[in-house]
């Protein structure tokens, strides 16, 4: 992982939260200013209890220049 530098640790950072509550709060501006309705908001607002980063998995293709990354199904 480290010869490579194909894979970033996000470590003890969580970019979850913020990307929770500015989705939140769009969706919100959305509901009060009548461009969807509230069953929609309630329909398209995330969760925070329920969210989970999601985890992406490549294999580096270590045979070619420049290591690309091949994802995995």
């Amino acid at each position: 992982m480290n010869k490579t530098i194909a894979y970033q640790d996000l470590g003890t950072t969580n970019p979850l939260e913020s990307l929770v509550e500015r989705t939140n709060n769009f969706l919100y501006g959305l509901w009060f200013n009548k461009h969807i309705s509230q069953r929609q908001y309630e329909k398209l607002k995330v969760n925070k209890e329920e969210a989970e980063l999601a985890h992406l998995y490549f294999l580096p293709k270590a045979h070619k220049p420049g290591t690309p990354l091949r994802d995995v199904p």
